[in-house]
């Protein structure tokens, strides 16, 4: 046998585990699982698209409950942005819909340009970690803010009811 042949044969077992199980590479997986996915029957799914430059329009999909945003290799979602911490934040999906913690990032979570700590995010509002910027997109709650968008007036429209009867008792 040559050495070609021998290194060949070598690559080929490099190939198959145990019994001849194939073994993937981890973005081997990724990039099959995206192919599933992302067929046209497919049911939406929520996702973070890219707003930044070095990620305009790139599509990050949301599997799973618990997404771990970083530069780290482990993380769910890895972004290659100086300006993001290694492990930077966390989004948890629960019944009520995203969450996300900042996870002591170096320069900070945004949720809409407001900076925090935790909070709820809502289809369509803006997450920015350092200088990296999503919007978030999730086909199950599609801008069912109307009411949650009026509950952030809630507390002028209240004051504005307080100040109008104090005024006309005022007047009377």
């Amino acid at each position: 046998m040559s050495t070609e042949e021998g290194k060949e044969s070598k690559a080929a077992k490099r190939d198959h585990g145990p019994q001849g199980t194939h073994v993937f590479s981890r973005g081997e997986v990724d990039r099959l699982i995206e192919e599933v996915g992302s067929s046209d029957d497919a049911p939406a799914r929520a996702h973070l698209k890219g707003v930044s430059a070095d990620i305009k329009d790139k599509s990050f999909p949301l599997h799973g409950d618990r997404i771990v945003l970083g530069r780290a290799e482990n993380c769910d979602i890895v972004l290659a942005d100086a300006s993001v911490s290694s492990e930077h934040a966390r989004l948890n999906h629960d019944a009520a819909g995203w969450r996300v913690a900042n996870l002591l990032s170096t320069n900070g979570t945004f949720i809409n340009n407001v900076k925090i700590s935790n909070g709820v995010i809502h289809h369509g509002d803006r997450l920015r970690l350092g200088r990296v910027e999503f919007i978030l997109h999730d086909p199950d709650k599609k801008k069912n803010t109307g009411s949650a968008s009026w509950t952030r007036w809630l507390p002028w429209v209240g004051g504005a009811v307080v100040v109008a009867v104090i005024v006309w008792f005022l007047v009377q």
